[in-house]
């Protein structure tokens, strides 16, 4: 019975180390940039990968090709080298008929991008435990960067490197860490370092022991931390920033129901969304340009900067101040009731406030009369639902695992519901009148009372979430908060 039992527990052991350990790890990545005096750029990139579990090549094939874009009209691509190391040391360089160049899939239906080239590289040699290296360099005819680097992956990272070097009677570089709360800093290290003589500059950071980045759902957006490089150069100025857009008109004329000026400018951006298609390429590909509105939609697909220098001309068309924004170019600022809202034009998520350290909180006070729909259970049992609040949090609790280790993107919301029905003849509430309350300090309150009186049902709900971003110390109160909420969605009746 011993054995049998010692059996069970080391297959249990041996499963949880299995499920914990990782699909692959980074030895190293290395990014090299170098701001040559006469006007162009070498961007060097290196990195050796060992392989842990299959799926990391054949569920994915993440790990087993890389793929590489660049423009040739403004880049040339050096491959380095690139080869596998196996278990045993050997050596196997990728043959010739390994590297496959085409279009990218992000510039297909789009003729203003035939032009741009994707080297594939399929590795040979692979085994479990083999090193994949990587390695090659691509010249550019400019000299400004403007670069975001995330700082975790979908494995862990040895050591991360990231070097620019560049004359400072030159250039003047910029660079900043977005999320370094969710870095270990113990584990980060920056020099620079100077040439006095000649001015010659080099910065150089380094990132060990990165851990995998969190695959949990609603997460923040922030939670990926991301090393920020830029040397002012580039501008993304909007062409035909300061022309009229005679477009904008028919645009706008396809909104029906247009709703408040955010609602209406959000279905503006969605439309954008879901007819001009995105060409998800790096901005450094086409030399940070950004083409004219008319041209964005008469051909239907730009880049993520493109979209927005349209949704802003349509907009201001239509009266609104309106910008291009965000460190990527992809959003549009608006002003809206002296407030700026931050719109993603490459996806429909929500308008975000900007500027002030608040959440925005969902707001207001709703009344609902009518004659109750009843839907018929069984033996003289009914259900009635209780109507949706605008504002309430659309995640459900039931599906929120029990813990977490990381914040959680919630919605903050001050609302108030009162619903009162007029019940058939004879129907009953089962269980009597219910009045129920929980509330966390710093998290939130709900309240809900449902009472009969006669032939009249009234239902009383409060709820009231003071965050957006839950912490993790915070996340099994707001959890529990939020289910008992959802607990209440509806009645149970009964007929006499």
């Amino acid at each position: 019975m011993k054995k049998i039992l010692f059996a069970a527990m080391a297959i249990l052991i041996g499963t949880a180390v299995t499920a914990q350990q990782p699909d692959a790890i980074y030895k190293l990545i290395r990014y090299e940039w170098t701001i040559n005096a006469d006007g162009s750029s070498d961007f060097h990139y290196r990195h050796e990968v060992q392989i842990l579990r299959t799926r990391s090549l054949i569920a994915y094939a993440d790990k087993g090709e890389t793929f590489v874009v660049y423009n040739p009209d403004l880049e040339e691509l050096t491959v380095n080298e690139v080869y596998t190391i196996q278990k045993d040391g050997t050596r196997v360089n990728m043959p010739q008929n390994a590297f496959i160049y085409q279009l990218p899939s992000e510039c297909a239906d789009c003729g203003r991008f035939n032009h741009i080239r994707e080297l594939a590289m399929v590795h040979t040699g692979m085994e479990l435990g083999c090193t994949i290296v990587v390695d090659y360099t691509i010249h550019r005819r400019y000299n400004f960067i403007h670069e975001s680097i995330p700082l975790k992956r979908d494995c862990p990272v040895e050591m991360l490197e990231v070097l620019v070097k560049y004359n400072h009677n030159n250039t003047e570089l910029n660079y900043a860490i977005d999320g370094s709360q969710y870095l270990n800093l113990n584990d980060v290290t920056r020099s620079e370092s100077v040439d006095t003589d000649n001015m010659n500059r080099e910065l150089h950071y380094t990132f060990k022991n990165v851990q995998q980045a969190p695959r949990e759902p609603y997460m923040p957006a922030d939670i990926v931390p991301v090393l920020r490089l830029y040397n002012g150069t580039p501008e993304f100025t909007e062409a035909g920033a300061d022309q009229p857009f005679s477009a904008a008109e028919e645009i706008v004329g396809k909104m029906t129901n247009k709703g408040t000026d955010k609602e209406l400018i959000t279905k503006i951006r969605n439309y954008i969304v879901d007819n001009i298609h995105l060409n998800d390429i790096a901005p450094s590909h086409i030399g940070y340009a950004v083409a004219a509105p008319a041209e964005t939609w008469q051909s239907g697909c730009g880049t993520a900067a493109d979209k927005a220098a349209l949704l802003a001309a349509i907009l201001r068309h239509e009266g609104y101040q309106a910008s291009v924004t965000g460190d990527n170019h992809d959003h549009v600022g608006v002003l809206i009731d002296t407030l700026e809202y931050r719109f993603d034009v490459c996806s429909k998520a929500p308008a975000q406030l900007y500027g002030e350290a608040h959440d925005e909180v969902s707001t207001g006070n709703f009344t609902t009369t009518a004659d109750a729909e009843l839907d018929t259970l069984a033996d003289g049992f009914f259900r009635l639902s209780f109507a949706g609040i605008p504002g309430e949090p659309t995640m459900s609790a039931r599906r929120l695992a029990l813990d977490r280790t990381t914040p959680l993107q919630g919605s903050a919301c001050d609302l108030t519901s009162t619903e009162t029905y007029t019940l058939p003849k004879g129907v009953k509430l089962v269980g009597g009148s219910v009045s129920d309350k929980l509330s966390f300090d710093g998290i939130g309150t709900m309240q809900v009372s449902v009472k009969q009186s006669g032939k009249t049902l009234k239902v009383e709900r409060k709820l009231k979430l003071e965050k957006s971003v839950v912490p993790v110390e915070d996340y099994a109160n707001y959890r529990k908060l939020l289910a008992t909420w959802q607990s209440y969605t509806g009645a149970t009746l009964r007929s006499k």
